[in-house]
């Protein structure tokens, strides 16, 4: 392919990218349907999913994808609130994840797909997106408490299913699945992967704040972290979870210091998150226009169900909300909009790509089902917060009682985040 098709199809995913922010922010309609649809018009005139040499970059840029992720999401998650969060979403992010799971599972098995994909389809699907929650929350009216918990469930459900993930295709690839053997193997790789990482920030700290005085490139935190990746990896232990212990000690590096009587700076300062946001985004952009072309249209049935776990999945969703938010007080409009604000986003789609980097069996497959309900999760989910702020949608919950009846009140878009809302 000629050099400037390339750089010409790289350009228009950037404005693209630019573009469907603005008409999320107009709209609310989210930017990743129209990357993917950008992606599903370029794979009919690019058709790569086939390519060795497509496919072998696409594997690298994946794994990349996986390991920022986890690294610009987590400088972000206050230590106390990932320790101490259970008011503001870790209840709900767990439930969530459970009934995801268990719902999935069963759904997979049923069609003979067996348990273990079963359920890694499920913790796949366990994503709950942050770059469309947030930004979604910010337009319509609903409170702080309900919204801190959408916040933390984002973050806390992207370490449930990343660390799920690779704990089942770690058991999967296992040659010998005696129970015993297995537990070892798992204990080795998380435990190694977050002692390493853990020391790993404390020792990037130290070097930092010597040439931190000499150069402020935010690149070298990028350069560490895809070495203490590669070397957890060659050592037999997970990258992905050590790359996460390496995020969380430089994202609270002060607040940890400060328990051992040390003062020192933040050690990711508001330049660099705002340079890694921008990383974010640029990976954010390409990769939903990866999935698109890989989508696979001539396989609808697959499609169909992807959509049939979305809806199963949201009609468990208010089981979850009831039983975390007993102790809360939250409006009839909270309680609503909890429900429906579960759709799936990077985190899914980036997990998506590892069955068929480690080449289980049915990879191909459940990259499609997986694409479907990324896609259909988060259509259903602007078509509920629509109907809810017209009045005409009540939350899933009252379908099975599970929700008191007062009429919601219509919500005006563009409101923000109040505390008016809460029952006395």
């Amino acid at each position: 392919m000629e050099p400037f098709v390339l750089f010409s199809i790289a350009g228009a995913v950037i404005l693209l990218g630019f573009l469907g922010e603005w008409i999320f922010d107009k709209t609310s309609i989210p930017d990743p349907i129209w990357l993917m649809l950008f992606g599903v018009i370029l794979s009919q005139f690019m058709p790569v999913a086939d390519n060795p040499v497509f496919t072998e970059v696409g594997t690298l840029f994946t794994v990349f994808a996986l390991i920022f992720i986890l690294f610009d999401g987590t400088i972000n998650t206050n230590l106390r609130d990932m320790l101490f969060g259970v008011t503001r979403g870790s209840s709900i992010a767990l439930l969530s994840f459970i009934l995801t799971v268990t719902v999935t599972t069963v759904v997979v098995w049923a069609v003979g797909f067996g348990l273990l994909n079963g359920l890694l389809l499920g913790v796949i699907v366990g994503d709950s997106a942050q770059t469309v929650i947030i930004p979604l929350f910010k337009k319509i009216k609903i409170s702080k408490e309900a919204a801190a918990a959408l916040t933390f469930e984002s973050a806390f459900s992207d370490v449930l299913c990343i660390v799920g993930a690779v704990t089942i295709i770690k058991v999967m690839t296992l040659n010998n699945f005696a129970m015993m053997d297995v537990t070892k193997s798992i204990f080795y790789s998380f435990s190694v992967a977050i002692v390493v990482g853990i020391l790993w920030g404390f020792m990037w700290l130290a070097i930092h704040k010597k040439i931190d005085q000499y150069t402020r490139s935010y690149l070298t935190a990028i350069a560490v972290l895809l070495l203490l990746y590669s070397f957890v990896e060659y050592i037999g232990a997970s990258g992905a979870l050590a790359c996460l212990a390496f995020a969380i000690v430089l994202g609270n590096s002060k607040k940890i210091m400060e328990a051992f009587h040390k003062n020192e700076e933040e050690s990711i300062t508001p330049g660099a998150k705002f340079f890694y946001g921008e990383i974010s985004f640029f990976v954010k952009s390409f990769f939903f226009v990866y999935l698109g072309m890989l989508l696979n249209l001539k396989e609808p049935i697959l499609i169909l169900f992807g959509v049939v776990i979305t809806l199963l999945v949201y009609l468990a969703r208010p089981l979850a909300v009831k039983l975390s938010t007993r102790k809360l007080k939250l409006s009839e409009n909270d309680i609503a909009y909890l429900e429906v604000l579960y759709p799936k986003g990077l985190s899914a789609a980036v997990l998506a790509q590892l069955p068929l980097q480690y080449g289980l069996p049915y990879a191909q497959m459940f990259s499609n089902v997986i694409i479907s309900v990324i896609t259909s999760s988060i259509l259903l989910t602007i078509i509920m917060i629509f109907l809810a702020e017209k009045g005409i949608f009540f939350g899933f919950g009252r379908l099975f009682g599970l929700q008191r009846a007062n009429k919601l009140t219509p919500l005006q878009p563009g409101g923000n985040p109040q505390t008016s809302d809460l029952k006395k």
